[in-house]
């Protein structure tokens, strides 16, 4: 790769004073770019293959070593958290919770790191100021992100590692093992038929026959090859579900933006915004760069700003969800003798209403009221056990309750309510086994536990409101604060400068008008130059005057008219008075240009002037404006004074107007390169875009 001059460095006696920003270096492609945009190797496309194995080497470093991690956090926490709840009454528990949490955040931030090298942007959360002494030591224990952090690997992280691990490795144990069938097949034990011959049974329904072992290898061998195949995207699948936990249970700042509802146009959500890696079929440009240092932010300042974010939720709707399909299921064919199907049925329907529930609450209500009035029917004939709803219905119905009531508002709440309480009595009046006096009970009951679940879910949804809005409160009122604070300081310093600046400038042009009546005898080119610095700094005291508007907030500079582009060859000619020889290269054509890039592009050639006057007086200056295509390129060079050297330069100055040249140009996109020629002369080139 080549590098540019390092521009950085002090200026050496031929070049301008003041600190030369090096330009903007090329902006990387992908996640951990090590080349530049202007590389072949950046600017060629990968190939699929070479995208394909590099999502795998990817997806391996994320599944691989994750359930290892969750072996030894799984342990030492639940130790660690079991020892300081039983001795907390002795008070060693309350010094060893702080050193739990402290373990359980270090174990959170190993998770972060590993989805910020998976390509996921989440920060590193960063501890609350902890103070000293026996402060120090208890700080973690009013740290929210600690405690959730301990939830998050004492709870979740486990089963979610311990499924995506095994299925991955499952998955290309099955491959492997397919495809070297020949080799290990043959010392198996028969057990009373093939694999292949009980798929063949099975899908001509007939009985199980030996086909022999060449037909068993065969088919382990396609088996194997399909398996292999299908091995990257079941492990990046893998990888997707371990990154979907880890967003929504650690990442912080989208839970702060999605409870703010100040994301950058909510394109994407808290919970499925998710940088996917470049895929076979998706160009290496669609990718989400990750930071490359992503800096520590601040931690929500309670535990129910983190709490109430939908990415907890998804997690906890998911975890009860399986809970409850996993004990409903047999519950529901065993105690109520419902077919194994119909039971499994009502059991994902009943966990997957508390998925919904989340975010979408109509479809989530009425997907579980369908599942309770087909638990209801399916029971009907059922005597001697709870009913009308069932111990597992009325779990879901309540956690069902709870979450509506805790992310939607009081309407859905209300129709959840009163639709389950109308099944109730419906189920009633409705032909029936055992007795009416317990089946009123059960949906008296139910309805009554159901209403107080939803109450909490209410009050907790208004807590977390609350919260959010007297935060986002303090955030408005630290800001205007921090506002005002700036206004005044601007207002100071545009008072310095009316009082400092204009007045000096105001001298000036008195002066200079004057000078004819003051000095008689003046020739005519004395008089010019009087003439031409009156002009100058009555120009400069109309300018200053729109730079005071605008420091003290004030509107009207706006309507002021700024120069533009065009006003570059009387630019030159007011320079030219000054003695200085000026060459222009300027189009005779109108340039058609924004307002904005007119404004900087005289700007540029303005401050570069002024530059070429102060450090190199006597020096010949060479100005270019052209237009190529869609840029504007702007150059101005000066050489070496006539019978000068270098050591006669004036260095007066701190480099301001170069950072401000560079300032206006890269705001429109454009770029500024600034530095030394090879014939001891300085050259500001500026590229701008027209469109």
């Amino acid at each position: 790769m080549n590098h540019s001059p390092d521009l950085t460095s002090p200026a050496p006696a031929d070049t301008y004073a003041g600190d030369v920003p090096r330009p903007a270096e090329p902006p990387q492609i992908g996640p951990n770019a090590a080349t530049t945009a202007d590389s072949p190797a950046a600017t060629a496309p990968r190939s699929w293959w070479a995208r394909l194995w590099r999502n795998l080497g990817r997806d391996s470093g994320l599944v691989a070593p994750s359930l290892l991690i969750s072996l030894i956090a799984f342990p030492v926490l639940i130790t660690l958290f079991s020892v300081a709840i039983a001795t907390v009454i002795v008070w060693v528990g309350v010094l060893l919770l702080p050193l739990t949490l402290t373990v359980a955040r270090a174990f959170g931030n190993l998770s972060r790191a590993r989805a910020r090298a998976w390509g996921v942007p989440i920060t590193e959360a960063a501890p609350r100021p902890r103070g000293r002494g026996l402060h120090w030591w208890l700080a973690p224990l009013s740290d929210a992100r600690a405690w959730l952090d301990l939830l998050f690997e004492t709870v979740f992280a486990l089963p979610v590692r311990l499924l995506t691990f095994s299925v991955s490795v499952a998955w290309v144990a099955g491959g492997l093992g397919g495809i070297t069938h020949f080799f290990w097949g043959a010392f198996v034990p028969d057990g009373g038929g093939n694999t292949v011959d009980w798929v063949v049974a099975w899908v001509t329904n007939s009985p199980v026959t030996d086909l022999g072992f060449a037909a068993e290898a065969t088919f382990q061998f396609i088996l194997g090859i399909i398996l292999l195949l299908t091995f990257p995207f079941v492990l990046h699948a893998m990888a997707l579900l371990e990154i979907v936990a880890i967003r929504a249970a650690l990442s912080h700042d989208v839970e702060r933006a999605g409870a703010a509802q100040t994301p950058v146009d909510r394109r994407n959500s808290p919970a499925t915004a998710l940088p996917v890696p470049d895929s076979p079929s998706r160009p290496t440009g669609a990718e989400t760069a990750p930071s490359a240092n992503p800096a520590a932010s601040p931690n929500p300042t309670t535990l129910s700003q983190i709490a109430g974010g939908e990415g907890w939720l998804w997690l906890i709707s998911v975890f009860v969800g399986v809970a409850l399909s996993a004990i409903s299921w047999p519950v529901t064919t065993v105690l109520y003798d419902v077919p194994t199907v119909f039971a499994m049925l009502i059991s994902l329907a009943l966990s997957a209403a508390l998925v919904l529930a989340v975010r979408w609450p109509i479809p989530a209500i009425g997907l579980g009221l369908v599942a309770q009035v087909a638990s209801i029917l399916l029971t009907a004939d059922v005597s001697g056990a709870v009913r009308p709803f069932t111990v597992t219905s009325l779990l879901a119905l309540v956690f069902l309750h709870l979450i509506i009531g805790l992310r939607h508002s009081w309407v859905h709440l209300v129709a959840l309510w009163a639709g389950s309480a109308l099944i109730g009595v419906l189920a009633l009046v409705l032909p029936h086994a055992g007795g009416p006096a317990g089946a009123f009970a059960n949906v008296i009951t139910t309805a009554a536990v159901a209403a107080g679940a939803g109450a909490i879910g209410v009050i907790g949804n208004l807590l977390i409101r609350g919260r959010r809005q007297l935060e986002s409160e303090r955030e408005l009122s630290a800001a205007e604060l921090a506002k005002r604070q700036e206004l005044e300081e601007r207002n100071r310093i545009a008072q310095e400068l009316h009082d400092v600046v204009a007045h000096s400038m105001s001298v000036i042009s008195v002066q200079a008008t004057t000078a004819k009546y003051r000095l008689p005898g003046l020739d005519e080119r004395s008089l010019g130059e009087f003439d031409s610095m009156a002009s100058s700094a009555r120009q400069a005291l109309t300018e200053m005057r729109g730079l005071l508007a605008i420091l003290r907030g004030g509107r009207d500079a706006d309507l002021a008219p700024q120069p533009t582009v065009e006003d570059i060859p009387a630019l030159v000619d007011v320079t030219r008075g000054s003695g200085a020889v000026v060459d222009l290269d300027f189009p005779a054509e109108p340039l058609s240009l924004p307002p904005t890039t007119s404004l900087t592009a005289f700007r540029v050639v303005q401050e570069s002037l002024s530059n070429a006057l102060r450090h190199a007086a006597g020096a010949p200056v060479a100005v270019t404006v052209t237009a190529i295509g869609t840029r504007l390129e702007i150059s101005v060079l000066n050489g070496e004074p006539d019978g000068s050297d270098a050591g006669g330069h004036s260095h007066l100055g701190g480099g301001f107007g170069i950072r401000g040249m560079r300032e206006r140009v890269e705001a429109l996109g454009g770029n500024l390169q600034v530095g030394p020629t090879e014939r001891r002369g300085f050259e500001v080139r500026a590229s701008l875009p027209t469109d």
